[in-house]
């Protein structure tokens, strides 16, 4: 192996902890969003009434989205690799798409919404998936 080659090797291997990282950030808003979700749902419940129970949960979710972007960057940025950069493509337009279906569902039919939430399930798989790549690519400790 050349110089260059094995330099080029160690910059792959150093490069997966930043993509980790963003993923478990992401990953953690993604899961923050399931929680602010379900208090939404039976705080509405509760008090059957609309008293922008879910203002929390949208706020997030833009929060999300804006993670969903970086990750996208840090997955480019950082030479990742083609199926890593694509899963964080994937990722930033499901999730440019949540705040669409969940609109329709609440303006339209119910089943927008349920595929706000399938949706969510994907996201969060295909972010599971990153983490799992960006560990692979780091050095262990």
């Amino acid at each position: 192996m050349t110089d260059s080659s094995v330099t080029g090797a160690a910059r792959t291997v150093r490069s997966g902890r930043p993509l980790a990282i963003t993923a478990i950030v992401t990953m953690v808003l993604i899961g923050l969003q399931f929680v602010l979700a379900g208090y939404g749902i039976f705080e509405r419940q509760y008090h059957k009434a609309d008293d922008g129970w879910f203002e929390p949960h949208q706020a997030v979710g833009y929060l999300t989205l804006l993670a969903t972007l970086v990750l996208l960057v840090v997955a480019a940025a950082t030479r990742q690799g083609r199926s890593a950069v694509v899963r964080a493509a994937v990722v930033f337009v499901l999730a440019v798409l949540q705040p669409v279906l969940a609109g329709l569902g609440t303006d339209t039919n119910p089943w927008w919404g349920v595929l706000h939430a399938l949706d969510a399930v994907v996201i969060a798989g295909l972010t599971g998936s990153l983490i799992g790549s960006g560990m692979r690519a780091s050095p262990a400790p």
